[in-house]
């Protein structure tokens, strides 16, 4: 089984958490921090299951990190900087698995 290391960042939008894999550009949302971490990881391992069964991991997976996304946090980050309001924003990594059902011959 192979693993792939994917980055997540965690923005506290009211009372909702909005998670996002950069790589993958999956988003989910939850109304905890932890639910939001759950519920990213079970997207993305949705994600890469389907793709490692289509073997079609060499064009999906990895897959960099897209540049407006890069700079659309970076222009949040400075701003958030500049701001007296405060920012729950989190990051974290996390390996991910693909679990394949083998073929029965």
């Amino acid at each position: 089984m192979k693993g792939y290391i994917f980055h997540g960042i965690i923005e506290k939008e009211e009372d909702v958490y909005c998670a996002l894999c950069l790589e993958l550009d999956i988003a989910t949302e939850a109304d905890t921090l932890e639910g939001a971490k759950k519920n990213l990881r079970e997207a993305v391992e949705g994600y890469v299951e389907s793709v490692v069964r289509d073997g079609e991991e060499d064009e999906f997976i990895p897959r960099p990190v897209p540049e407006e996304v890069i700079k659309e946090y970076e222009l949040r980050f400075k701003k958030y900087l500049s701001s007296f309001r405060p920012l729950e924003l989190y990051g974290y990594s996390e390996m991910v698995h693909a679990k394949i059902p083998q073929a029965v011959e």
